[in-house]
C-alpha cells in the first residue's frame, strides 16, 4: 500500500510540475486581421532562391477588419484595401500594374507566427516572397 501511495505522489509531481513548450503556449489565430512585421523576402534571379532580411528593419503591414490595408515601406506601398478571396489567396487594391489589383497566395504558420506571401497575378517569373512575423 505504501509503494502504491509513493508511485501515485511521484506519478502527480510529474503530471503537475511539466512546463508546456513555449513554441505551443502562443500560438496565434489563422487570420490576416491584425499588425505583422516584416523580416524577409525571397527571391531567384534564374537560379537558386535566397532569403534576404528586409531593410530597413521593423517595418509593418496590418490588416484591419474593415478592409483596409496599411502597407510598408518594401511591401505593396501602393495598396490601401484588401479582400480575402479563400483560405490562400488575398487581393489587393489599388496596384502599379495594369489590372490595378494584386492577388497573392497566403499561408500562415500558426506555431512559428509566420505569414508567407507571393504573388499570383502578376506573378514573379522567377519566383519571389514575403515572410512576416506576428
Amino acid at each position: 500500500m505504501k509503494k502504491k501511495i509513493i508511485q501515485l505522489f511521484i506519478l502527480s509531481f510529474m503530471l503537475f510540475s511539466c512546463k508546456k513548450s513555449s513554441l505551443t503556449s502562443n500560438p496565434i489565430g489563422n487570420s490576416l486581421i491584425g499588425q505583422w512585421t516584416c523580416t524577409e523576402y525571397w527571391y531567384s534571379l534564374g537560379g537558386v532562391g535566397e532569403w534576404h532580411a528586409v531593410q530597413p528593419a521593423n517595418q509593418t503591414i496590418e490588416f484591419k477588419s474593415d478592409g483596409t490595408f496599411i502597407s510598408a515601406e518594401s511591401f505593396l506601398k501602393e495598396a490601401n484595401r484588401f479582400e480575402i478571396i479563400d483560405s490562400a489567396t488575398v487581393k489587393f487594391q489599388p496596384a502599379t500594374n495594369a489590372s490595378g489589383l494584386q492577388l497573392m497566395s497566403y499561408e500562415i504558420d500558426t506555431i512559428k507566427r509566420e505569414l508567407t506571401m507571393s504573388p499570383i497575378n502578376p506573378i514573379c517569373i522567377e519566383g519571389c516572397a514575403n515572410k512576416f512575423k506576428r
